[in-house]
């Protein structure tokens, strides 16, 4: 069995550079961009003077804002590993969601400043005011957009078709976005350096989107074999994969990756799962997912033989970005016990003698599986302890009930509070989770999160 893990952590003082230097190109480009409307005046900005000048400036100087940020959404959501690296895939997606509220605030600010430096609340019925309302076309599919996405469980019944039509908005939003700004101001005229500018930044988005839609070719490269599909409690599936040529996937436990699987009873997109097996056994790659969704209740239906592909690894949540003997505590919900696993059979493997607490609740006992693989790792792992919890009902002397501040404080009793926390399960269980950890005294920077929010 080969043990070792040739992917690593990056350096913490190398990640805070390099997140450093993202974080100010993109201020100088939106500096930068602010400066249009001072250096290339429109002629609207002839007839303007005192407060109605500084109003229509400042209008400007909105729109140009929430034109850089939507063409920033892109590389936001483009899975580019480098970006992962620095700020986590995950960490990625809130920070695209967040964008994207700050560009509908904007897109809504931005023709309301108009109208009041130009004393008139609408927009004539002529051809010549065509960008205008080209403009309005766009704000109203960009919150169409925002909206689509915020509500997408209660809207879409089926994940791919709100893919599909978050991809056609996207594709709209940019193209009405260009045409709007080339034509809606003497800043950007034939002539001007703005014009080449913004060419230049639309070509870039444009090509980098047609380079995320060959993601299937590329992830070809990572293909892989379904070797065994099989029920894990009652109402997971373990799916085992290897690799259809070697050197297969490095990752780091902990991690996850984008799984597609070609069959005939499944879609093909691609979906985020935690991968649940270890780098020290580089043979095999395991998922254990949950059915929860209109994909998930179908992976039952995967055979062996089918065909998957991968995109990943992806995430910083694993123990390897903590010191050696550090103490971890692992608090799961449900399925969110696929990430402690990996970790789990990655210091199971390599003897890891630092202190381990695992609490893990589910629902019943018959949503519990691996519990014959846990307490054999507590014998070979002298510092590690595993707590089942169930919230409905349970056999013998097991806790029954929720994860409350009581609870918690009564099962971490033992625990340092300068532990590791690896928190993982649904959203509401998680939050208040962090509240109760809190309390009974765990700093908030202890306490690590994985939440795909895809």
């Amino acid at each position: 069995m080969d043990r070792t893990v040739k992917t690593r952590p990056m350096a913490p003082g190398t990640r805070i550079l390099k997140a450093t230097v993202v974080i100010l190109g993109v201020l100088i480009l939106i500096g930068g961009a602010l400066t249009i409307p001072f250096k290339f005046e429109s002629s609207s900005m002839f007839y303007k003077f005192g407060l109605d000048k500084i109003v229509l400036r400042t209008a400007k100087m909105v729109g140009i804002t929430a034109a850089v940020l939507l063409l920033l959404q892109l590389p936001l959501a483009g899975r580019l590993k480098w970006m992962d690296k620095i700020f986590s895939l995950p960490g990625l997606y809130r920070i695209h969601r967040l964008n994207a509220y700050a560009i509908g605030a904007l897109v809504l600010i931005h023709p309301v400043l108009i109208k009041v430096a130009d004393h008139s609340w609408t927009i004539p019925l002529e051809k010549r005011y065509w960008p205008e309302w080209i403009g309005a076309v766009l704000m109203t599919i960009v919150l169409l957009h925002i909206g689509f996405s915020r509500w997408r469980r209660r809207l879409f019944k089926a994940y791919r078709n709100w893919r599909w039509t978050h991809g056609a908005l996207a594709v709209a939003v940019f193209s009405g976005l260009v045409l709007h700004i080339l034509n809606v101001s003497e800043s950007f005229g034939s002539s001007s350096p703005p014009r080449t500018w913004l060419m230049t930044a639309a070509l870039a988005p444009g090509l980098f989107w047609i380079w995320l839609r060959t993601e299937r070719l590329r992830s070809r490269k990572q293909a892989f074999r379904v070797s065994r599909v099989a029920a894990a409690g009652s109402d997971a599936y373990v799916v085992d994969l290897v690799p259809a040529a070697p050197p297969g996937i490095d990752y780091l436990p902990g991690q996850f990756a984008l799984l597609s699987i070609e069959s005939p009873h499944i879609s093909g997109e691609f979906h985020p799962f935690t991968i649940s097996s270890s780098p020290s056994r580089p043979a095999m790659i395991q998922f254990t997912i949950r059915c929860c969704g209109d994909w998930t209740r179908r992976i039952g239906a995967v055979r062996e033989a089918d065909r998957a592909c991968m995109q990943g690894p992806y995430g910083r949540f694993s123990h390897l970005f903590l010191r050696p003997d550090r103490e971890i505590i692992m608090i799961a919900g449900g399925i969110g016990i696929t990430p402690m696993l990996s970790m789990l059979r990655f210091m199971n493997d390599h003897g890891d003698p630092r202190p381990i607490t695992l609490i893990w609740s589910n629902r019943t006992p018959a949503h519990l599986f691996g519990s014959h693989e846990l307490e054999a790792m507590q014998e070979k792992l002298t510092g590690f302890k595993w707590v089942p919890i169930f919230t409905r009902e349970a056999p013998g002397d097991h806790q029954v009930g929720r994860l409350d501040e009581k609870a918690l404080k009564m099962l971490l009793g033992h625990c340092g509070r300068d532990a590791a926390v690896f928190l993982c399960g649904p959203p509401a269980m998680v939050a208040q989770i962090r509240v109760d950890l809190k309390r009974i005294g765990f700093h908030r920077k202890s306490v690590h999160t994985e939440a795909f929010g895809f």
